[in-house]
């Protein structure tokens, strides 16, 4: 009698994941990642296994573009659904439930939690991980999702003995703030579950295995390759120093980008990293701490693919911005340049495992309307962005390829399939031609063969902006 009710409930649970009315969705947004992934080749030494697996099945959206070059307002405007100029919010400081008008606005968990779905998160999805105001137990924004794992973003400095010495003197070379403290290097000797990124791919894994009588939403935040670059010693052994390939820069690239341009660069950490010989160094300690992301993910995966609702979870795997390694001579986010503005996006369907590129210019703004479609629940109309359900069902589905990224009230760029537009604050404008010129080494906003071009990119932005 007892073997028959514990193969019965075995039956039931397995039932559960199949027979589920409205599909799971499982959310995993990786801080700082740019395309040096496999499946989305922007670095052919980048080893994401697990990563690369999921894109098989999936659709990949291989020209998909944050709102925003930064992590408050790129994940403000992904999971309100409004883009920083409607909100606001473009910096890391501001909070959109302080802005007028946006105290009670339903974010994408609230939303399915509307929808009758249990909602649960860990890790860094929205800005602050570790939670909002006075009381840490209120969660990153109090409300969005019913449980919560704090705490699950952040990073443990190793004892200074043990942290690696580049010698980069980035405070005696007139660089402030954090980054002279975060822009670090290390091996640890750390078992891959003592980090905080695993904890929280265990947690959701964990969660997802147990009985639900309910749809969930699960989001996982994974920090790394967020700075400092520290993750277990194995992954950067994955790489061999002497063969990692540095990205291709031109001399001098900065010279048309004009005066804002140039003060958004990180140009004095880029001289340290070549005067110092570290660029081969920093390139790997990103890559490892990439390659570690792509385990806690694989962690995660396991755990799903060994539920009962594999075959019933949606999953959307995303960056929230990009990330330069010397291109531009840059080192991090927060400028408008395709590197930084580019992120990897998919979107795993149980209900079609074909996998599929598309090469349409989509915004990270447009992953809340097409879960809310994927997912069966109604519309909501206060969504600035459009459901990439279309492309997912026929990627040469007719599409308005624009993608806008903005970094401040007067800073903007638009990107279409074949150029990326630009203008600062002062007015100054900058044009690439993606087709001639992928890297962005020639400003064509002069050239009098693009006043047509620079006519319609204005156009379009005022449309957007007003």
């Amino acid at each position: 009698m007892k073997r028959h009710i514990i193969l019965y409930g075995l039956f039931l649970f397995t039932v559960l994941g199949r027979t589920q009315e409205k599909p799971n969705v499982l959310l995993i947004m990786v801080d700082d990642m740019n395309d040096w992934v496999g499946a989305f080749g922007g670095n052919p030494q980048a080893q994401t296994p697990n990563i690369d697996a999921l894109a098989q099945k999936s659709t990949i959206f291989d020209k998909a573009y944050c709102s925003a070059p930064l992590c408050n307002p790129s994940r403000t405007s992904m999971l309100t659904g409004y883009n920083p100029s409607t909100t606001g919010v473009y910096g890391n400081n501001e909070k959109f439930r302080d802005i007028n008008g946006f105290e009670h606005i339903l974010t994408l968990p609230q939303y399915f939690e509307k929808n009758g779905y249990t909602t649960i998160a860990a890790g860094k999805i929205f800005h602050n991980a570790r939670g909002g105001g006075k009381e840490p137990k209120e969660g990153s924004d109090p409300g969005s999702f019913q449980t919560e794992r704090i705490g699950g973003a952040g990073t443990k400095y190793p004892e200074k003995e043990d942290r690696y010495l580049h010698n980069l003197n980035l405070k005696k070379r007139g660089i402030k703030g954090s980054f002279t403290r975060s822009f670090d290097w290390f091996g640890t000797a750390t078992k891959d579950q003592d980090n905080n990124d695993w904890k929280s791919a265990e947690y959701i894994g964990e969660f997802i295995n147990k009985k639900h009588n309910k749809p969930f939403f699960a989001a996982c935040g994974i920090f790394r390759p967020h700075l400092p670059w520290y993750a277990p010693k194995a992954y950067f052994d994955l790489y061999d120093l002497k063969e990692i390939q540095i990205p291709e820069t031109l001399k001098n690239d900065l010279k048309d980008v004009g005066k804002m341009g140039n003060n958004m660069s990180k140009t004095t950490v880029h001289k340290a990293i070549i005067e110092e010989n570290k660029w081969k160094e920093a390139v790997r300690a990103y890559l490892a701490n990439l390659s570690f992301a792509d385990a806690c993910i694989g962690h995660l995966l396991e755990k799903l693919n060994n539920s009962p609702y594999a075959n019933n979870t949606i999953i959307v795997l995303m960056g929230d911005h990009g990330w330069h390694l010397g291109e531009k001579e840059h080192w991090g986010k927060n400028v408008l340049w395709e590197r930084s503005a580019k992120t990897p996006l998919l979107i795993y369907n149980p209900k079609d495992t074909k996998g599929k590129v598309s090469s349409k210019v989509v915004s990270l703004l447009d992953v809340y309307p097409t879960l809310v479609e994927l997912s069966g629940l109604p519309k909501n109309k206060a969504n600035e962005g459009k459901s990439l359900v279309p492309i997912l069902k026929n990627k040469a589905s007719k599409w308005n390829d624009l993608a806008l990224t903005s970094k401040s009230k007067g800073t903007h760029s638009l990107r279409n399939k074949t150029y990326r537009y630009t203008v600062y604050e002062d007015g100054f404008e900058e044009l690439y031609n993606h087709g001639k010129d992928p890297n962005e080494w020639e400003n064509i906003a002069n050239d009098p063969s693009s006043k047509e071009v620079l006519i319609m990119f204005r156009k379009k932005l005022n449309t957007i902006l007003n």
